[in-house]
């Protein structure tokens, strides 16, 4: 072990030889390696809530809309069926109001789309953050690991750290990815919504009943007929009358409908 020389005053007079001590010294403690980390800023985790909540609001309001206009529709066709006197008239002055609503749903679609779109860039940032993350500390653990296995010193606590913090990264890079595919899908069928607007806000329970009895009625009067050519005829008359009145074919339906119970 080495050794350091230290010389002290005897205390007596000027003529006395200095003592000369050795003394043993202790070996430096291997300093432990700084491993610099990139730390994800809690300013990204705000503006994430905050994308993620801003998205998730505007989906539920176009949702909430597009269910709204699907009970004024079956609210108006049971009306429409109940209701002699209301006219074909008055019946498409109805429809132009929930048309209106609907040109009003695409627009919103079209800015919770944009929200989605903007979530989507925030988490992609933050993907390449972890990812970035992630490989300098697998780096540093491989890097440990190597000159452990060379017998040099390493700090065993900042092993151990990034033993659990590599994992811990490679869960959240998943998690992640994970959130990206989902906006993608939220962003898809939002496209598809406003391509459909109607098809997502009609009802058609109530004219597919109808439309059931209607084949039954015209078997009945014309049993020559099978089940699937009365469906066809059924179908050709409901098109002529959707085209030339200008309604959906869910109240041409029950426009028959109420013309064959009429006159029953």
């Amino acid at each position: 072990m080495p050794k350091r020389v230290i010389i002290k005053d005897s205390g007596e007079d000027e003529g006395s030889e200095p003592v000369i001590e050795p003394v043993e010294e202790k070996p430096a403690e291997p300093e432990e390696a700084s491993v610099p980390e990139v730390r994800l800023s809690e300013e990204g985790d705000v503006e994430l809530e905050t994308a993620e909540a801003e998205a998730e609001a505007a989906y539920e309001l176009v949702v909430g809309k597009a269910e709204e206009i699907k009970v004024r529709e079956q609210v108006t066709q049971k009306r429409f069926m109940e209701t002699e006197e209301m006219s074909l008239g008055i019946l498409k002055k109805l429809l132009q109001k929930w048309d209106a609503m609907r040109d009003e749903l695409v627009k919103q679609i079209d800015e919770a789309a944009s929200k989605y779109k903007a979530l989507k860039d925030v988490l992609e940032q933050r993907f390449s953050s972890v990812e970035e993350e992630l490989y300098f500390n697998q780096v540093e653990l491989d890097t440990m690991h190597e000159l452990e296995e060379q017998g040099r010193p390493i700090s065993v606590s900042k092993k151990e750290e990034l033993e659990r913090k590599v994992p811990e990264l490679r869960n959240k890079l998943a998690e992640l990815n994970r959130k990206i595919k989902d906006v993608e899908e939220k962003i898809e069928q939002l496209r598809k919504m406003a391509e459909n607007i109607y098809e997502y806000t009609s009802y058609k329970d109530l004219a597919d009943n109808l439309f059931s009895q209607l084949v039954d009625v015209l078997l009945s009067r014309d049993p020559s007929l099978d089940i699937e050519e009365a469906r066809v005829k059924l179908r050709s008359q409901v098109d002529l009358i959707a085209q030339r009145e200008g309604v959906p074919r869910e109240y041409a339906t029950i426009y028959i409908w109420r013309r064959v119970k009429k006159a029953e």
